[in-house]
């Protein structure tokens, strides 16, 4: 068999040879058909186009019907653009090589390209049906040409095709696993790739893949431990140590964290998101010293990160240094001054440097991105009931519940304004009813900020009324 395969590959370089002295020479010699396809595969491999096309049309002029020439011309033409002439040079053969399978399957895929999906399918059946003893290949093919064109549901098809008679190929069974997860089927997913890493346990791929799977199912410690796999193969796997703080953090593992993401730091060049996140948990651990210190390290390697300069902001601010704390948050927002957060916390800022107008300024800005956040509505009302003593409070929640009419945060103010400052029961009940009926998690933030509305007898039984309705709708 090695003798065999040398002396092809001698063969082959003996027919480049020829081929470039020919050139050379500008001299035509004869080349057998088996000759042109090594010739072109070699010019083409190395991306040497002029090279590979001129050999195919020696070959075509010497051997014009042959089909696996006019295939390999109408790729690279299909290739090169022109899609209508590539399927003109394969419409001629088609009648005459109906079981070729690299025809059926370069009409596949010139299809693909065409978008005429319907017709791409039709000729990958064909070809799968045709294929023999290159079934397990073809099918492989096929499936992943209609992946990378994101047509995963129908690459589900062939590869489940294929799985039937090869249930142990591997290139198969992560395809299959890759195509399961973009359509959100993820258990069965995760049961591919435990199928592909029981033949092969050092997959690196495999577990890594399994890992962000498990992250989308929120079974964030699952996803570690196959982050630790992938480690255990490679211990130099950038993102697997990134992927792997990630998921820590979600668990509330803020200190093991911080140990996943100084390992990525040491491996890798791409280091500012990273000096962020580890901020981040010092942040949550409440050493702020230390945070400050991460965010400007990240800061220094990318300025324009908005989320640090958002992150040390608040930091500085929870250090009680609310003056440096807006400064930082300008920053965030002069970079990105869409996000509402940076605004609530610019509000905060403010407000604690008793600039009470400012800080009501900010907080429109944030609610007008984020109307959904209804303790900010109810700061926002305070505010300006002790600014402006003529306020009237009823034509502003009337004002802001037609501009939003379907945000369960406006009923839950109107609520709080018609009990708490309007003394209309009658009126707060309504909305609160309406509240409840778009989104009742937002009892919560009432129970923190209005504690009282919640104990009130009538509030009580409304609650409990929606809370069966909705169960009643589950």
């Amino acid at each position: 068999m090695q003798d065999f395969l040398r002396a092809s590959h001698d063969e082959a370089l003996q027919a480049i040879e020829r081929f470039e002295k020919m050139i050379s020479t500008d001299k035509i010699e004869y080349f057998d058909v088996h000759q042109i396809e090594s010739i072109y595969d070699f010019y083409f491999e190395k991306n040497l186009t002029d090279q590979a096309a001129k050999i195919l049309d020696i070959g075509l002029s010497q051997h014009p019907n042959a089909a696996s020439l006019i295939v390999k011309k109408a790729m690279l033409i299909a290739e090169n653009g022109d899609i209508d002439e590539a399927l003109e040079h394969l419409y001629k053969i088609e009648p005459i090589e109906s079981t070729n399978t690299d025809v059926l399957m370069t009409l596949g895929w010139i299809m693909l390209q065409k978008h005429q999906t319907n017709k791409a399918l039709n000729y990958f059946w064909k070809a799968a049906k045709v294929s023999f003893e290159d079934k397990e290949d073809t099918l492989l093919e096929i499936a992943y040409n209609l992946n990378q064109y994101e047509l995963y549901v129908e690459a589900i098809k062939f590869l489940e095709e294929l799985l039937k008679t090869y249930p142990q190929n591997e290139n198969a069974l992560f395809e299959y696993a890759y195509s399961l997860d973009k359509v959100l089927e993820y258990q069965q997913s995760i049961d591919a790739y435990k199928r592909l890493l029981d033949i092969n346990p050092f997959s690196e791929n495999g577990w890594y893949n399994i890992g962000i799977i498990y992250n989308k199912l929120g079974n964030h410690l699952d996803a570690c431990q196959a982050y630790d796999f992938t480690l255990a193969v490679n211990p130099n796997h950038e993102e697997a140590y990134f992927n792997k703080g990630n998921s820590l953090v979600q668990s509330g593992h803020f200190k093991e964290a911080i140990e996943s993401y100084t390992e990525h730091i040491t491996i890798s060049k791409d280091t500012a998101l990273t000096y962020q996140y580890i901020a981040d948990c010092w942040e949550q651990l409440n050493n702020y010293d230390l945070a400050i210190r991460f965010y400007k390290l990240a800061i220094k390697l990318s300025p324009k990160l908005p989320d640090a300069w958002y992150g040390m902001g608040t930091s500085l601010m929870e250090s009680a240094n609310f003056q440096g704390g807006i400064q930082a948050i300008d920053q965030a927002i002069s970079i990105n001054a869409l996000n509402a957060d940076y605004w609530f916390a610019h509000a905060r800022g403010l407000f604690e440097l008793d600039k009470a107008e400012d800080a009501a300024h900010s907080l429109e800005n944030g609610l007008n991105l984020d109307p959904d956040e209804l303790t900010g509505w109810f700061e926002l009302l305070k505010l300006k009931i002790i600014l402006n003593e003529d306020f009237v409070i009823i034509d502003y929640i009337n004002t802001i519940s037609e501009r939003y009419p379907d945000t369960s945060a406006i009923h839950y103010l109107a609520a709080i304004a018609h009990y708490h400052y309007l003394k209309d029961k009658q009126n707060a009940l309504q909305a609160f009813k309406k509240g409840l009926s778009i989104d009742p998690d937002g009892i919560s933030d009432i129970e923190q900020d209005y504690p009282s509305f919640l104990q009130d007898s009538d509030v009580k039984e409304l609650i409990n009324q929606e809370n069966y309705k909705n169960k009643l709708n589950e």
